[in-house]
């Protein structure tokens, strides 16, 4: 363990930016060298006195410049080749995230929206009446291929990051672990290392995550809940198929397991199989408009059986209390008037062309299917390499080490397609010189 103090927090810049940018300045003083492990995130935030979140964003705004890396189960490292060849007034492709930009038309569909709240001082408020509509409205969003949840059993949460946590901290018992796979969404890496539940993975073909890999592992372990991400899984861009779907639940059926399903990108493919959820009862399913319209609209919903809703109500308002009220009238009206919709179509079409110009450009090594907010390169034994070569030379991606809940994982990196069409052009062409062979 690398015995590493940075300086004080002080200034003008928020704290987790600060921190970042000690970090790199340590790295290129010789301070911190590359292998050195740095301080876990809670040791780190008791010192400094700040939250564990500040001390986690941190560092993954200091690995998305290259500079660190991170194991599953190990903690965090300087990166072997850090990335300090980059001029810091140099431009940078940033093709890591994978948030629509927020501007736009969805920009002109909610500024009437506001303009009308503004001029009714009640239209905002926690009335039995508006969350009523917000339910409605939520289970509107999610409904797809046959299926139709009840508005009763829809509740709206703040983000789907908020919902996700909710449904861990409701589901997974002591000692008892969450199945996922090989490489998982970071949000469920972050949320499962803050409530110190345990991941065990299982292996996927081309159709998702393995029935067989799942049954053997309950048989072995004690196990509380299936993780599953079918629909654009995050990010590798696999959406399975029905008769995968309808697998899982059959094993989670047999042996008594919630399912925890995520479907953040749903809403840009409509035709869609159904969800798990039309086959498990015991299901939380979870989704939202944040990843799908703007990231400033941070409104998720989740639908669960009357079983489970207890349970997850009171995590819930453990983590935030509610959903801004502003921000959720505001999703309403945009799905009950069908603007959301229009808007998400309107996206997916976007990104079907973009996506095509990736498999174009890099060929059989990436997976770009039709809508999705991103492209999976998957790479061998140079993906640190390659990640770093671009990072170098200023096109942030996300590596392998943002997903892999083990040691091990399948290697390759996330090109985001959500940035303007030059930023996703140009990362592209930068990414196809750089890619070996």
């Amino acid at each position: 363990m690398t015995i590493w103090e940075p300086p004080g927090l002080s200034g003008g810049k928020p704290h987790y930016l600060t921190l970042a940018d000690a970090i790199g300045a340590d790295i290129a003083a010789g301070r911190l060298r590359p292998g050195d492990r740095l301080p876990p995130q809670r040791e780190l935030a008791r010192r400094l006195g700040v939250a564990i979140a500040t001390v986690g964003r941190a560092y993954h705004v200091a690995a998305r410049r290259g500079l660190l890396t991170g194991e599953v189960g190990r903690g965090t490292f300087v990166a072997p080749v850090p990335a300090l060849a980059v001029p810091a007034a140099a431009p940078v492709l940033d093709v890591a995230a994978v948030h629509p930009p927020g501007h736009g038309p969805v920009h002109r569909a909610v500024a009437p929206i506001l303009h009308r709240i503004a001029a009714d001082p009640e239209a905002v408020g926690a009335e039995e009446a508006n969350a009523v509509r917000h339910r409605i409205a939520g289970a509107r969003w999610l409904t797809h291929a046959g299926w139709r949840p009840d508005p009763d059993t829809v509740e709206v949460t703040a983000g789907g990051q908020h919902g996700l946590a909710a449904a861990l901290a409701a589901v997974a018992e002591p000692r008892h672990v969450v199945v996922t796979t090989e490489l998982a969404n970071p949000g469920l890496l972050a949320a499962a290392r803050l409530l110190r539940v345990e991941l065990a993975t299982v292996p996927s073909d081309a159709a998702g995550p393995r029935p067989d890999a799942v049954d053997r592992l309950c048989a072995r372990r004690r196990v509380a809940a299936l993780h599953l991400h079918p629909t654009l899984h995050n990010p590798t861009g696999l959406t399975m198929p029905a008769e995968r779907r309808r697998e899982l639940a059959a094993v989670a059926a047999a042996h008594d397991l919630t399912v925890i399903e995520e479907d953040p990108f749903g809403a840009l493919l409509p035709d869609r199989p159904p969800p798990v959820a039309a086959w498990h009862a015991r299901t939380v399913h979870l989704s939202g408009i944040t990843k799908t319209l703007a990231p400033g609209l941070r409104i998720g919903y989740r639908y669960a059986p009357p079983s489970l809703a207890e349970p997850l109500r009171a995590a819930a308002q453990a983590l935030a209390w509610s959903p801004a009220p502003l921000v959720a009238e505001v999703a309403t009206e945009l799905v009950l008037s069908g603007a959301a919709h229009q808007l998400a179509a309107a996206r997916a079409a976007q990104l079907a062309g973009r996506a095509a110009f990736a498999r174009e450009l890099l060929g059989g090594r990436v997976s770009a299917p039709g809508p999705a907010p991103f492209a999976w390169v998957r790479l061998d034994h140079d993906a640190e390499a390659v990640t770093a070569a671009a990072r170098r030379r200023g096109v942030a991606v996300a590596g392998t080490d943002e997903f892999a809940a083990r040691r091990g994982a399948p290697r390759g990196l996330r090109v985001s397609l959500s940035a303007d069409e030059d930023t996703v052009r140009t990362a592209l062409h930068a990414l196809a010189r750089l890619l070996p062979g």
